[in-house]
C-alpha cells in the first residue's frame, strides 16, 4: 500500500483541490491511503479533509517535520508519499512513483515542483531551484516537501523527519544520502503548488540563510523550529566583518564536504 501524508493548518481554501487530485489517481483507490495531519486548524480544514481522506489525525510532534513524522507513524503503507495541502497532482502521479520504487529499484523518488499562480517572485525562486538539479551530478538529491516519496523502511532507517520547521526536508535528504539510499528524479511526477506564501525574495532568502546558519553553524534545533518571520529577521550576529567571513567559510566548507565526499545515488 501507498500512504500519502499531508500536513495542514488552516488550509480550507486549498486542501479540497489537493484531495480531489489525489482521489482521482490512475491506480485503484484501495491501493493507497490519504492521511491528513491537522496542526490545530481553526477553520474547516478538518471537516473538508474528513470527506476525502482515510485518516485525519491531530499533530502531536512539533514543527512541519514533526507533522510529517506523525503521518509516517500512522501510515499503513510500505511507501510514504509526502506532499502539501496547497499542491495539485497529475493523474498518473502515484502510478509513476510506484513504478520507480518497485520495479525501478529505487528507494526515493522526487520530481519538479511548479507554481500554478505564477508571480515574478515565484519565477525567480523556480529558477533558483533549478540549481538543485546540478547537485544530482554529485550524488545529492535535495527533496522538496510537496513532492517526494520514500520506502518506509528506508525512511525509518534514516531516522525520519526531525521536529523542525525549516530545512526539515534538506535535513532528511542529507540523512538519506548518509545511508546511501538510491534516488531518482522523474519529470513525470511534476506537481503544481501555490506561491501564496512567497511575500518577497529578500525575506525568503533571509529565512533560508538564517536556517543554514543555524543548521551548519550553531546546530540549534530550537532556532530551526521557531525560525524568524520575514519582518523579524536580524543579522546582528554578523555585525563584525570577521565573523561574517568566518561563517561564510564554515558554510562553504560544509557544502564542499557534501559535494566532494558524499555518497552517490546511481
Amino acid at each position: 500500500m501507498i500512504s500519502i501524508i499531508i500536513p495542514a493548518l488552516n488550509e480550507e481554501e486549498t486542501i479540497l483541490n489537493c484531495l480531489r487530485s489525489l482521489s482521482a489517481q490512475s491506480i485503484p483507490r484501495e491501493t493507497y491511503e490519504i492521511i491528513v495531519v491537522d496542526g490545530g486548524s481553526t477553520d474547516t480544514t478538518g471537516e473538508i479533509a474528513a470527506s476525502l481522506a482515510d485518516q485525519v489525525i491531530s499533530q502531536k510532534r512539533a514543527g512541519i517535520g514533526g507533522a510529517r513524522g506523525d503521518g509516517a507513524n500512522a501510515a499503513n503503507g510500505d511507501i510514504l508519499v509526502f506532499t502539501d495541502a496547497d499542491t495539485r497532482h497529475p493523474h498518473t502521479w502515484l502510478e509513476t512513483i510506484e513504478e520507480e520504487l518497485t520495479t525501478g529499484g529505487y528507494d526515493v523518488c522526487t520530481g519538479p515542483v511548479h507554481f500554478y499562480n505564477r508571480t515574478i517572485r515565484s519565477c525567480i525562486i523556480q529558477g533558483w531551484r533549478q540549481y538543485y538539479l546540478l547537485l544530482h551530478h554529485f550524488g545529492f538529491y535535495w527533496l522538496i516537501g510537496s513532492n517526494f516519496a520514500v520506502k518506509k523502511d528506508v525512511y525509518m532507517k534514516a531516522g525520519g523527519h526531525r521536529d523542525i520547521s525549516i530545512l526539515e526536508d534538506y535535513d532528511l535528504s542529507l540523512r538519506l544520502a548518509d545511508i546511501s539510499a538510491r534516488c531518482t528524479y522523474n519529470r513525470r511526477t511534476a506537481v503544481h503548488t501555490s506561491a501564496r506564501r512567497m511575500k518577497g525574495i529578500i525575506p525568503y532568502t533571509g529565512i533560508y540563510l538564517t536556517g543554514f546558519y543555524h543548521y551548519h553553524i550553531t546546530g540549534s534545533d530550537d532556532s530551526l523550529l521557531n525560525y524568524p518571520q520575514p519582518r523579524t529577521i536580524s543579522f546582528q550576529q554578523f555585525t563584525k566583518p570577521g565573523k561574517l567571513k568566518e561563517t561564510q567559510m564554515k558554510i562553504v566548507s560544509a557544502w564542499c564536504k557534501l559535494i566532494l565526499n558524499g555518497p552517490r545515488f546511481d
